[in-house]
């Protein structure tokens, strides 16, 4: 748990996908690389708005056509800005 927080640090202020991945893969909570990148993908769009240090993947995403699937992400994420 402690490599993959020290991952998600350095992810986040570099804006390194690569290694955000990596802590999302090596999270033991996800089950596998396949849901990683998903779970990933899912939540830079979700919360695009807060994480413009990774503008450049969210855009690669956007134009693949990735979209949050999950009804309780994508919902919360709008009612973050309405009960702002």
């Amino acid at each position: 748990m402690k490599n993959m927080e020290l991952c998600v640090e350095e992810a986040a202020v570099t804006g390194d996908y690569g290694l955000a991945l990596q802590a999302f893969t090596i999270n033991p909570l996800i089950p596998s690389g396949e849901t990683a990148k998903r779970v990933l993908d899912e939540l830079l769009i979700a919360h695009k708005e807060y994480l413009p240090q990774f503008a450049e993947k969210i855009a690669e995403l956007v134009v693949a056509g990735i979209t949050v699937r999950d009804d309780i992400a994508r919902n919360s994420s709008k009612e973050e800005v309405v009960n702002v």
